[in-house]
């Protein structure tokens, strides 16, 4: 694994967007910032180098920087309405220089940042973090200063039904896993059933992964009301999107 700090220094990196879109309609609601690399290292081993190289944190506030300018720059995305997903793992919440890169963020995005939702990663390496009481407050500061809050990948990490009640995020984000083969499983049916009725007044739930129409046509029956997946559109680079 090559640094990663020179890979940031020499710009090594860049973001692609997926759309999230609303159900039944699929009229786009917003986008999720995915870190590509230009050497070709796929994420999960970007953010493992980082990991081990003691620079997640770097590269995490890195991405989102980076994520946040690029959309944003976009002229058509300022007169527009669409959120922007942006990933975020716990032990960067928890960060002492966190609150100072949160303020100058706040600053230089003041008109969108109404629109900016900070999507809680579930690293189970980091699944202690959760219960770190700075944890809970941080995220409640994220929320006083504007941004919006989602819990990713739920069903799949260290995320509780205490956890989510706790948090009382903006979005709750399924994981893939229930959105494969939807439409012919009974049990995967009952859990989104739950999130949905759990979902109604308190949150937007997210349904990930979805690549098949009929698992979309299901997940719209039973009630999601926003989806994300290679069915309703794959990452690319921004002005494809447009």
């Amino acid at each position: 694994m090559e640094n990663i700090a020179d890979l940031i220094e020499h710009n090594h990196f860049y973001h692609v967007f997926q759309p999230l879109c609303r159900l039944p309609e699929q009229n786009k609601f917003g986008y999720e910032a995915l870190i590509r690399s230009k050497t070709g290292i796929s994420p999960d081993a970007l953010f493992q180098g980082a990991l081990s190289q003691n620079r997640l944190l770097q590269l995490d506030m890195w991405s989102i920087d980076c994520a946040v300018s690029s959309f944003f720059s976009s002229p058509v995305i300022q007169e527009g309405d669409e959120l922007l997903f942006v990933n975020l793992f716990p032990s960067t919440i928890v960060a002492d220089t966190f609150p100072s890169f949160v303020d100058n963020l706040e600053r230089r995005f003041l008109l969108f940042r109404h629109r900016i939702v900070l999507e809680i990663n579930e690293s189970i390496i980091e699944g202690q973090i959760w219960n770190d009481p700075l944890f809970i407050q941080r995220i409640g500061e994220l929320r006083d200063a504007g941004f919006l809050i989602a819990l990713d990948d739920v069903g799949d990490g260290t995320t509780t039904f205490r956890k989510i009640v706790e948090i009382s995020p903006d979005f709750i984000k399924i994981d893939r896993f229930f959105s494969t083969g939807l439409s012919i499983c009974k049990k995967k049916q009952k859990v989104i059933r739950l999130f949905v009725d759990y979902c109604r007044d308190d949150s937007s739930l997210i349904l990930e992964g979805i690549e098949r129409e009929e698992d979309l046509a299901h997940a719209s029956l039973l009630g999601v009301t926003i989806g994300q997946g290679y069915f309703l559109g794959k990452p690319d680079r921004l002005e494809e999107h447009k």
